[in-house]
């Protein structure tokens, strides 16, 4: 990793909303380290902060702080360990996996319980949300991810759902208010785990869904969503004084009292956010800008210990284009693939990243996951004379009867307004195809992909659990439909290739890893032959961060866990 110091004056002053603390709250041992504010500059607002329908990112950042999984993953190493589930056993074959609940871990207070005070979670909670996630409709979006063919029964209980009936799922066992048990299809147990690590699986009281359904924000996380302060430019949260956590001194976790999601509007915002003394971190800066404040601090990198730093790191994140297979010309493959050939990658790295990124040459993984080497997918490469013949053969020589194409793109994000530019220039100069573009915002864009409205879209994908599963996920349709009515996530494309799906679900349901990444390599290969998308970079991103900021653990993933995170009592 490699890191660059900046020296910047500044002190963000935010006051905490005050939470009323009970006698065992009071009594909690408080380490030194407690208190203060951290404030994070963000540019998307999140769509929906219900779990089950969680899509993006930003979103996830929020709600991992609010709720409580049942496993959590370590930032530093992002290996798994214990959340609301102390321990787990697994059975020999791997396919069953017995839980035991911690004691005395409770819901955030509030109205929606009796004398609005949280009370202890059980095993009735764990089977209730699941029993939510085994339920395909469109207030939860990971059925397919979580249950459908992961968890025994679950099909069963969905077909019975659809039909109004009421069913047990088969493969949840309630043994127990603290053990229960989950029977899996197929054995391999990691991937499931990894899954339940994300906040797609965290959680949920019945009484807070039945009060206020998918508006709840009432989970049994580190912090409290605050009302009060909350406002459509920022998010607020506020220290759980009952959160079950301790460190290893027996001190109450969380550190930090208040948590603030401070949105801009563009990313330049973001960083003269942090530049004002506005803002603690930015998690994703243009790389152009990075230079820029290396280049007016130089005379404070000397400075120790450093007030700022710039984190330089390889992610688990993929920049690409979607492209609408399901509507002409692009339901030819030759277009697709010629379009892709026709694509220099490198030098819209150039342009766009100042060099910082690495060409997405091969497929949709990023090379960040040992032992699957992604170098020998055979994707696309720069081949003009390649991309003019297939492009011909299409039917469309030298571009001629080529209609117009939309590209959309996320509202606020400079870089990837660049890269759409640039794209946009690449396409007219090497296959005289026009392109029109939109900065959208995101529920807007989401909408119209949903819809199948439009040409191309631009994304960018962050792992959700440490596999590359979660990127070939994207493309898993064995139960997508061309209803426009219904919303596929995150096959959002409505992408659908027999042979990929049947490689995808061997590698995703091997329980040996080198067999799992066999069958994904297979399936990755099959993706690519058949060019979808197309893959633009792989990230290597910026974050900057205050110095004042200690214990946080910045990984590929993008994955906070800041309950041991606190701000430096010396700060000024």
């Amino acid at each position: 990793m490699k890191k660059i110091v900046l020296l910047l004056l500044g002190v963000v002053f935010l006051c905490a909303c005050n939470t009323s603390k009970d006698n065992k709250t009071q009594s909690r041992k408080q380490s030194e380290k407690a208190g203060g504010a951290f404030v994070i500059a963000e540019i998307s607002k999140p769509i929906s902060l219900f779990p089950h329908k969680l899509t993006r990112i930003e979103e996830a950042f929020i709600l991992e702080q609010i709720y409580e999984p049942l496993v959590r993953l370590n930032p530093k190493t992002l290996e798994l360990m214990p959340g609301l589930a102390e321990r787990w056993e697994v059975s020999k074959d791997g396919k069953v996996i017995t839980f035991s609940l911690r004691k005395g871990a409770h819901f955030h207070d509030d109205e929606c319980f009796s004398g609005g005070k949280g009370r202890e979670i059980t095993t009735a909670d764990v089977l209730y949300t699941f029993e939510k996630l085994c339920y395909d409709n469109p207030e939860n979006l990971h059925y397919f991810t979580v249950c459908d063919d992961r968890i025994v029964g679950a099909k069963e209980y969905n077909e019975a759902m659809q039909k109004g009936e009421k069913k047990e799922i088969s493969g949840i066992k309630i043994i127990d208010d603290y053990t229960f048990s989950i029977t899996l299809v197929y054995s391999n147990y990691q991937s499931f785990l990894e899954i339940l690590a994300t906040p797609i699986s965290v959680i949920i009281p019945k009484e807070a869904y039945n009060k206020y359904k998918t508006a709840s924000l009432v989970g049994s996380g580190p912090y409290i969503y605050n009302k009060a302060l909350s406002k459509d430019d920022q998010v607020v949260l506020v220290k759980n004084q009952k959160y079950y956590g301790i460190d290893k001194d027996g001190n109450a976790l969380p550190y930090i009292d208040t948590l603030r999601i401070k949105y801009c509007a563009s990313s330049e915002d973001a960083v003269n956010a942090f530049l004002n003394h506005q803002a603690d971190i930015v998690s994703e800066i243009p790389n152009n800008m990075a230079k820029q404040i290396v280049a007016n601090h130089i005379n404070s990198f000397e400075k120790n210990p450093p007030e700022y730093i710039i984190d330089a790191s390889p992610q688990m994140a993929t920049q690409y284009v979607l492209i609408n297979i399901n509507k002409p010309p692009f339901d030819n493959k030759k277009v697709r693939q010629a379009i892709n050939y026709a694509i220099n990658r490198n030098k819209m790295i150039e342009k766009v990243c100042n060099g910082q990124a690495y060409p997405a040459t091969h497929g949709i993984t990023p090379p960040a996951f040992k032992d699957y080497d992604v170098s020998k997918i055979q994707g696309y490469d720069f081949d003009l004379k390649k991309a003019k013949t297939l492009f011909a053969e299409a039917g469309y020589p030298d571009g001629k009867g080529f209609p117009t194409i939309s590209i959309y793109v996320n509202r606020g994000y400079s870089r990837a307004q660049a890269a759409i530019t640039e794209l946009q220039r690449q396409l007219q100069e090497y296959l005289n195809i026009n392109a029109t573009f939109e900065s959208l915002p995101l529920a807007v864009k989401f909408e119209l992909e949903q819809k199948n409205k439009g040409n191309f879209f631009r994304q960018a994908w962050i792992a959700d659990f440490p596999n590359p599963e979660s990127f070939l996920n994207i493309f898993y349709g064995k139960y997508v439909t061309l209803d426009t009515t219904k919303v596929y996530f995150p096959n959002t494309q409505r992408y659908k290739n027999p042979n990929f799906d049947k490689l995808f679900e061997k590698g995703r349901d091997a329980i040996v890893k080198d067999t799992s990444y066999k069958y994904f390599f297979m399936a990755e290969q099959a993706l690519m032959d058949d060019a979808p998308f197309i893959p633009l970079w792989y990230e290597a991103s910026y974050r900057l961060y205050n110095n004042r900021i200690k214990g946080l653990y910045l990984n590929p993933m993008r994955y906070f866990d800041l309950r041991e995170v606190f701000i430096a009592k010396n700060s000024k």
